[in-house]
């Protein structure tokens, strides 16, 4: 207690006292009271009766309390059967909110088998043990001599029966690449208070595995992993259901690379299940937000945890324990069943959408202003034409002009509509004649505004005719969830983590998101108002699938952010005993480096170089420029246009003249 769980925080002590309790079980609480009283700074004690429980409570169910109460590092137990305290102590496993890594475990058993209970699979989730038995008299009796009688010329009536043989310390095998559940006996504790070999008493069975098998399971996610069964001696891993190395599994990507890494230091045996989805990759199974269980089904086969206990999939060999382990770019989307790693990798989901396309040629004309610069030019034509009928009507009625006949008011507002029009676009009209200063002076004014006005308006439109406009990109998911555009990816995954967000622009993209095939989405990355979903990877490059092409490309845009991003993981059974150490090799893997420099070796590796390329000049506003091309009747439809729009005009006026004449002529 003093060289092993002194420097605990807290301390859990499970025992059976009662009435039955035998003699040692008592002198077993006793040294343990004095041993932590001695302590300069003794830990905070937990102590559990188990002969004392309420009526309807159960020793499982106060682990769990005190497991999620406290902080508490380390065990104790003096119990007839331990047994009963490992599938507690498992239950609280399972179940608690807290996770720390338990320290240490101390059993103190009196007549229990040490192979037995030792053989136990749960001792697999807590290695730091030692299991204290009085060594059995005829065990003793063999032994005799060696085993430590120097102390057996002490008497007195006062001494416990156990004062006088050896104590025996086992612990489960745990490493090695077979037998990790046989019983190891370490030391004995002599009666002289001594131990027989003096070895360490809890060694640290993590550190070297000596070939123990990580049952791992893992998918083709490029580049993360590539799992894939090959031909024996072709691969790289063995199976999981294999009693021989035969290498055939292949096992490749960035993540993968974590794993085999691990490995080799930790110096265990990688067995690898390429996990297999079962069912149809595009069923959905869909629950509502308040259940504990969810679905991750899709066609990249990370499987399902539903309902009902029921799992498939690589996440559903973590649940039913077929694995200890399973990786592949997994997001924390089993919070509560399962237990995760530290993030391994940035991973955003943006939208692959429709490049912003040239505005039609047929309104080139209309394009050197906006509405409101439309609106004021019409105006001014209006203005400028009543000015002048009025300046016409004045030279009239003041007598400036020789005409004798009446003067014909709509004739004339026509004719300065006219002539306006005909000064602002810088064509003659008919000749006008004007006696008065004040005429000249503003037809003069007028034909300065007008120069102005056209070389604006004409230069304007030869840039247009040079550099089309184009309408405005849809580049960010604001813009996206105002279009109403449907997108869609091969899996539910893509929008889980955002299905039940509180925001707008989420719940909008999550609705307008759909789960299709491979051959619907490359006819869709063609469509100009549908969207693909793209995975922007921390190093910077991008993950497709190979529904994009670069025909494709030509016309889309990545958008220039996230809908949102979650951090790739490990996933593991709850209370997985390496994961602490998992977790120090991940970081190290990120600190170093290597997990970037292997992300942009797998993506050259398995992804097309040439549409990695071609997104990277998409993100970073690039654009090739295309070979110039003879003009098409698209390209001079803006004049077409006008012509239509006036001959238009004209022919209905026309008709509509005719049928006036032909009316008044029968009246």
């Amino acid at each position: 207690v003093s060289q092993y769980l002194a420097t605990l925080s807290s301390l859990l002590i499970v025992h059976n006292v009662d009435h039955e309790a035998t003699p040692l079980q008592l002198e077993y609480l006793d040294a343990l009271q004095v041993s932590l009283s001695n302590l300069s700074r003794p830990p905070k004690l937990q102590w559990i009766n188990v002969a004392k429980l309420p009526v309807g409570d159960t020793l499982e169910w106060q682990i769990l309390r005190t497991v999620n109460a406290s902080v508490t590092q380390g065990f104790i137990t003096v119990l007839p059967q331990t047994q009963q305290f490992l599938h507690a102590r498992y239950f609280a496993t399972r179940n608690a909110n807290v996770r720390l890594k338990d320290k240490m475990y101390l059993f103190l058993c009196e007549h229990e088998n040490p192979q037995d209970l030792l053989s136990s699979e749960l001792l697999q989730f807590y290695p730091h043990h030692l299991l204290v038995r009085p060594q059995q008299q005829q065990q003793q009796q063999t032994n005799g001599e060696a085993s430590g009688r120097a102390a057996s010329g002490r008497s007195g009536s006062g001494t416990l029966p156990h004062r006088d043989i050896n104590f025996e310390l086992w612990t489960q095998k745990f490493v090695g690449a077979s037998g990790n559940l046989d019983g190891i006996l370490l030391d004995a504790f002599l009666p002289n208070e001594t131990f027989a070999k003096r070895v360490e008493l809890y060694p640290n069975k993590l550190l070297n595995l000596e070939r123990r098998s990580l049952r791992l399971g893992s998918i083709t996610y490029v580049p993360y992993t590539v799992t894939n069964y090959v031909a024996a001696g072709a691969g790289n891993e063995d199976p999981i259901n294999s009693h021989k190395a035969n290498r055939t599994i292949a096992f490749d990507g960035a993540e993968a690379n974590i794993m085999k890494t691990f490995c080799e230091v930790h110096n265990c045996h990688l067995r690898v299940e390429a996990c297999k989805f079962k069912s149809c990759p595009l069923q959905l199974h869909l629950h509502t937000s308040s259940s504990v269980y969810h679905s991750i089904d899709g066609a990249d086969n990370w499987g399902s945890i539903y309902e009902n206990e029921s799992a498939d999939g690589m996440l559903g060999d973590i649940y039913k324990q077929r694995v200890e382990l399973a990786i592949g770019c997994i997001y924390n989307w089993y919070d509560g069943i399962t237990e995760t790693s530290h993030p391994i990798a940035r991973s955003a989901v943006t939208i692959l959408g429709p490049a912003p396309v040239p505005l039609p040629a047929w309104c080139n004309d209309i394009l050197p202003f906006n509405g409101a610069s439309w609106l004021l030019l019409v105006s001014t034509i209006f203005i400028c034409s009543l000015v002048l009928y009025v300046l016409r009507y004045s030279n009239y009625f003041l007598g400036y002009t020789k005409l004798k006949h009446v003067f014909m008011h709509m004739q004339n507002l026509q004719k300065s509509t006219l002539d306006i029009f005909a000064l602002f676009i810088q064509q003659p009209s008919a000749p006008l004649t004007f006696d008065r200063f004040a005429t000249r002076f503003f037809l003069a004014t007028l034909l300065c505004a007008t120069i102005t006005l056209e070389n604006i308006y004409s230069g304007q439109l030869k840039s247009l005719l040079t550099v089309p406009f184009y309408g405005a990109p849809v580049d960010t998911i604001e813009k996206w969830s105002e279009t109403k555009w449907k997108w869609a990816a091969p899996s539910i995954i893509w929008v889980h983590t955002v299905e039940q967000s509180d925001l707008l622009t989420d719940q909008i993209l999550a609705s307008s998101f759909e789960v299709r095939d491979y051959n619907f989405l490359y006819n869709a990355s063609f469509r100009p108002n549908y969207g693909l979903g793209v995975e922007r990877m921390s190093s910077g490059s991008f993950n497709f699938g190979n529904y994009v092409t670069l025909a494709a490309l030509e016309d889309r845009i990545v958008l220039r952010d996230d809908l949102y991003f979650d951090w790739t993981r490990a996933v593991s059974i709850r209370g997985w005993t390496l994961m602490e150490q998992l977790n120090r090799h991940i970081r190290t893997c990120q600190e170093t480096g290597l997990y970037m420099h292997w992300e942009l070796e797998f993506v050259a590796k398995y992804l097309d170089k040439k549409i990695v390329q071609m997104l990277y000049n998409l993100v970073n506003g690039f654009v090739a420029k295309k070979a110039p091309k003879p003009l098409v009747v698209d390209d001079i439809s803006g004049a077409l246009f006008v012509l239509a729009f006036g001959f238009s005009i004209a022919g209905a006026a026309l008709l509509l003249e005719q049928l006036y004449s032909k009316r008044w002529q029968c009246q």
